[in-house]
């Protein structure tokens, strides 16, 4: 049997002003199919040939497109009914605008840097990148910030062989700097939210003193949405070097799993004002794109439990409350004194371990004869750090 990746590209398309037209038009259509099903419970992409009969406008969108818009629909219902099964509190889908459309097997072609869309026609798209695979869907979408973009989903043949290597790290994420592992490498804090908030502040000033359904204030709520989709483009940029970093240096990479919900929603990071920067760092997308990059890699990742890697010592394994304000671990019983943030990482490294097969005696030995490591800051503008 054979097994296939699937590859999501991004690329900025410029469409004319009359295609962009015909997109628009494209959009309140799906936005039609989809409020519709909502208000009269139809879930069934058969109910189409009959619409298209009473609504004839709805023949100027490619059939797979609606047929998407209804199949989303019947995938977001199954998501809320998995939430609502563990426990989660959720409400309903509820009508709304859409700004994207999905072409799926039929109805696209690629060719040089033309893109060609059923019931549209073409448009010019930057290939900053091949493609890689057999194209297999494509999404096309409208941002805030009035940009176009579109997705293109493809699929290769190509598995990637397991690592041979045996170089292996433990992460540990924090507020005092990014990331910090067990070979001492520091990744500070991008603190993206705080460069732009001076800007954003004076972006939303403007908007409050304008008119409410002028032109001035539209233009501004572009303005704003374009400083918002920078410090999107700031985080992604800095999470992708991060995880490329880690995937081509290590064979194994050990990794906590974080809760981010009661730590952003507790008393003591709303007094100390933590909050912000821990949705800053956005640890969940860190994750999940050296999770993606690991799998195309070959890479090991092991995501574990962080209790009690902060409080245990590395070395005799002595377990002590810290405060968040104590930055150095110093063990009264054994003595081992390193960065806390040092400390965590080796804990989460060594349990790990364990989970890759190395006994504890072992890893005992190797934590008694383990020299404190220095911690080395690494900027993410450096050269050793590789681009996408």
């Amino acid at each position: 049997m054979e097994f296939f990746m699937r590859h999501v590209t991004r690329y900025r398309i410029y469409p004319s002003q009359k295609v962009a037209g015909r997109l628009f038009n494209g959009f309140a259509r799906c936005a039609f199919v989809r409020n519709w099903c909502l208000e009269n419970k139809v879930y069934r992409d058969s109910c189409l040939p009959k619409l298209k009969e009473e609504h004839p406008e709805l023949k100027e969108v490619h059939s797979k497109v609606l047929q998407n818009v209804v199949q989303q629909i019947v995938h977001n219902l199954i998501a809320l009914r998995r939430l609502k099964a563990k426990g989660r509190k959720v409400g309903k889908l509820r009508k709304k605008w859409v700004h994207s459309m999905i072409y799926e097997q039929t109805g696209f072609k690629l060719t040089g840097n033309c893109l060609w869309l059923s019931k549209i026609g073409e448009l010019r798209i930057e290939l900053s990148r091949p493609v890689p695979g057999r194209i297999k869907q494509i999404v096309v979408k409208h941002t805030p910030a009035h940009r176009w973009f579109v997705a293109i989903i493809s699929e290769t043949p190509d598995t990637p062989e397991p690592t041979a290597g045996t170089r292996a790290v433990g992460i540990d994420l924090n507020l005092e700097n990014f990331s910090t592992d067990t070979d001492g490498t520091v990744f500070p804090h991008p603190h993206n939210v705080q460069k732009a908030a001076k800007r954003l502040r004076r972006a939303q000033r403007r908007l409050s003193r304008a008119v409410d359904g002028s032109r001035n204030r539209r233009k501004q709520r572009v303005r704003i949405a374009r400083i918002h989709e920078q410090v999107e483009n700031r985080r992604n940029d800095f999470l992708h070097k991060w995880s490329r970093y880690y995937v081509d240096h290590y064979d194994y990479i050990a990794l906590e799993h974080l809760n981010i919900k009661p730590m952003v929603e507790s008393l003591e990071s709303k007094i100390r004002g933590r909050s912000k920067s821990i949705l800053d760092a956005a640890w969940y997308k860190a994750r999940a794109f050296i999770q993606y990059k690991a799998a195309n890699a070959g890479t090991y990742i092991h995501i574990l439990d962080p209790a009690y890697t902060t409080q245990d010592c590395f070395l005799c394994g002595h377990r002590e409350k810290k405060d968040l304000s104590q930055r150095t671990h110093a063990c009264p019983v054994c003595g081992y004194t390193v960065p806390r943030d040092l400390n965590t990482a080796q804990n989460i490294l060594k349990r790990a371990s364990v989970g890759w097969g190395t006994p504890e005696s072992t890893l005992a030995e190797i934590g008694a004869a383990t020299p404190p490591i220095p911690a080395v800051q690494v900027p993410v503008g450096e050269a050793r750090i590789s681009r996408l």
